[in-house]
């Protein structure tokens, strides 16, 4: 896997084995980047519960956006379909603000 990190977003180029009859393809996946919060910070931040004797779980880690790439081509081995993501990954400019990769081909 590959990343590229873009307009608070992190791009992450990859692609899967043969299944059977599947062939190996390609993705670009898009994952927005959690900003970090200093220790100090941390405590002040932390929401209490009505009771106020608990704090409320932490935010889950954000889900990524996985987005296949050049579908109407058939790859012979996924390191042909991995070397197309690395492609299409350098060729990434910019993330719009729904994770769309900008130019996203095919």
């Amino acid at each position: 896997m590959l990343e590229k990190k873009i307009n608070g977003f992190s791009v992450v180029a990859y692609a899967t084995q043969p299944e059977g009859r599947t062939p190996p393809r390609a993705f670009l996946e898009t994952r927005r980047l959690v900003a970090k919060v200093k220790e100090g910070e941390a405590d002040a931040q932390q929401v209490l519960d009505p009771d106020g004797a608990e704090p409320a779980p932490a935010p889950a880690p954000p889900e990524g956006r996985p987005f296949e790439i050049f579908v109407s081509r058939r790859f012979r081995s996924a390191i042909e379909a991995m070397s197309a993501a690395r492609n299409a990954l350098d060729r990434v400019t910019s993330v719009d603000e729904d994770g769309v990769p900008d130019p996203l081909p095919e």
